[in-house]
């Protein structure tokens, strides 16, 4: 571009901004801030919008020009009165979240700016939080400390911005001593995918809770951010996936709240998986990756600058076209020539244009099998992960042997290894987080009658299959009648235990019932069947007469009495499976009869 050309330019953003500014051509726009507690709206904060279709319509742009200009306090007298305007008209009880440049600390009139703010704020004045960030350099730390210190003892909070991105220091946190800290949207950016970055925000949580401060994550985009966010114990979100930014004071969307309520019911949880529920691309991890025209030079200063990097994938719009692995890329330049040629070529010469993709969807078992099946000269390449087609990130073979083993190491310790099915601590877990929620639920206990003869004379290892026909058999009745969210666990012995929404309660226990009395027969001989009972010792050592195992079901619902602990519950279940055990035939009692 010609400086002519330039100088132009400059001209008209210059006339273009002076417009805005004498016209007040301003509007707000609101974000809300959700507690990632109970989805309960915080505040909002303001953010400015210049005049739509103009150089100024992002915002960055015009505080630029301003500071440029030396306009910085006439543009925020103009926001603040904007955001006031707008505000006061309909944010009943709640925060509003307004950003301050430091440069208005520092200066008199940028004081007579916030007097003038405060005079026209109609509302307690702990219902303002003024954000700051550390744009402007802070030469004179005691006015700005002195000057903050002001509106503070008036009742306002205080929030430092981009915590984390290089601008908010120690010496600025250190001397406003903020109510809250606004964590920066790159170190959100792919949260869940990154352990350090969740590491870094595991500490600042540790220093906010010790500090009684409270942490704002900013620019959360996907559900998955949020899920790890809530997990981590960050107080407050914004961003995208939660609200777009609007000229209304929006309410929070019931699916996002629901989604925060359910995490933290969650949270901590032991979460038994297994290698066929859990997909590949929640083990991925996001890296850099290179255009197929990029050359030689530019792939050596990636694996030269990034000793954590073993390999890139190639990426032509959003797709993986290949792959280069750095130990392959370095075996290529150590031939004869081959720097000499190939540190100047694209590399698409070099790299791998059939790598292994694999979806985002495909379980690990699958993923496992499908690696293993390759040559051993791919065998430990980056497996590429797709979603939607395009590119979402990769794992490497340490990764899947590093969850594999993790997963079957949580259910050796959390599972029946009989059957498999979640034992004693996720059972607990899941009626206690049944209990919490307040939902409508029923809770089921299965007791084999008569198993103990029946194990006596026919063995431990039919005993054992009994026991693992009577859990799939339930797994599979509650599947067939759309129980689908149910659960079931394995207490130990013959006892199990299923969690379920209380509807359709009779339905399934008959079907459990009368598929168990069908099945049961094949476990006893034919001569045994045709009886209807074997012959045992009972506790005392008197051999007697013992019917053809049957099953009990104990049902306790929230229908007609609330529980408060698993342990109420369980001796209230105790005294109904008494009462199913008392007839010799399979049955079931439910109660939630009132009191």
């Amino acid at each position: 571009m010609s400086k002519l050309n330039q100088k132009n330019i400059e001209d008209l953003n210059y006339k273009q901004y002076e417009e805005v500014i004498v016209t007040e051509d301003i509007d707000m726009v609101f974000q809300c801030i959700l507690s990632l507690k109970d989805g309960g709206v915080l505040g909002y904060e303001a953010l400015c919008r210049g005049p739509k279709g103009t150089a100024f319509e992002d915002p960055k742009e015009l505080f630029k020009m301003a500071k440029a200009c030396g306009d910085i306090i006439a543009l925020e007298r103009i926001c603040k009165k904007r955001a006031l305007e707008k505000f006061q008209r309909k944010g009943d009880h709640l925060k509003l979240f307004v950003n301050i440049d430091p440069y208005c600390f520092l200066k008199e009139e940028g004081e007579n700016l916030l007097n003038d703010f405060f005079s026209s704020w109609d509302r307690d004045s702990g219902y303002v939080v003024f954000e700051v960030t550390e744009q402007t350099c802070i030469h004179d730390y005691t006015r700005f400390h002195n000057t903050l210190r002001k509106y503070k003892d008036l009742g306002a909070d205080i929030a430092i911005g981009d915590v984390g991105n290089g601008y908010a220091g120690l010496n600025l946190l250190t001397s406003v001593e903020p109510l809250y800290m606004k964590m920066d949207m790159k170190l959100i950016r792919d949260i869940h995918k990154q352990p350090f970055k969740q590491a870094l925000l595991k500490a600042f949580v540790e220093f906010s809770n010790s500090t009684n401060s409270k942490l704002i994550a900013e620019g959360i985009e996907t559900a998955e951010e949020l899920d790890c966010l809530i997990d981590l114990g960050i107080h407050y979100g914004q961003g995208y996936y939660i609200q777009k930014p609007s000229a209304e004071l929006l309410n929070t969307h019931p699916v996002i709240r629901s989604r925060i309520l359910e995490r933290n019911l969650t949270k901590g949880d032991i979460r038994l998986r297994n290698i066929t529920s859990t997909r590949i691309g929640e083990i991925s991890k996001c890296i850099p990756y290179i255009r197929p025209e990029t050359l030689g030079k530019e792939v050596n200063l990636v694996f030269e600058k990034g000793s954590d990097i073993q390999g890139l994938p190639v990426i032509d719009q959003d797709k993986p076209v290949g792959l280069i692995m750095k130990h392959k890329f370095y075996r290529h330049l150590g031939k004869q020539y081959g720097y000499a040629i190939f540190m100047k070529r694209t590399i698409d010469r070099l790299m791998d244009k059939a790598p292994l993709t694999i979806d985002y969807d495909t379980p690990l078992d699958r993923a496992s099998e499908i690696a293993m099946m390759r040559e051993e000269d791919t065998l430990y390449d980056y497996i590429i992960v797709t979603r939607d087609g395009k590119y979402y990130g990769i794992v490497t073979v340490k990764d899947l042997l590093q969850k594999t083993t993790e997963i079957e190491l949580d259910r050796a310790r959390y599972a029946n290894p009989l059957t498999g099915l979640p034992g004693n601590m996720v059972i607990d877990q899941k009626i206690r987080n049944m209990i919490v929620s307040k939902k409508q639920y029923a809770v089921l206990y299965f007791d084999l009658d008569n198993f103990k003869p029946y194990n006596d004379v026919y063995g431990f290892e039919n005993g054992d299959r009994v026991i693992e026909m009577t859990a799939a058999l339930i797994e599979q009745r509650m599947k067939a009648l759309d129980f689908h969210e149910g659960f079931l666990g394995h207490i130990g012995g013959d006892d199990f235990v299923a969690v379920v929404e209380s509807h359709q309660i009779h339905k399934l226990c008959e079907a459990i019932i009368e598929k168990f009395d069908k099945r049961i027969l094949d476990f006893y001989s034919e001569l045994d069947c045709k009886k209807g009972y074997i012959m045992a010792e009972n506790r005392h050592g008197i051999i007697e007469k013992f019917p053809v195992m049957s099953l009990s079901i104990a049902v306790v619902t929230n229908r007609y009495k609330n529980f408060e602990r698993v342990s109420q519950l369980a001796e209230y279940a105790s005294k109904i499976k008494k009462k199913c055990k008392a007839c010799w035939t399979s049955n079931y009692i439910i109660g939630d009869t009132p009191e």
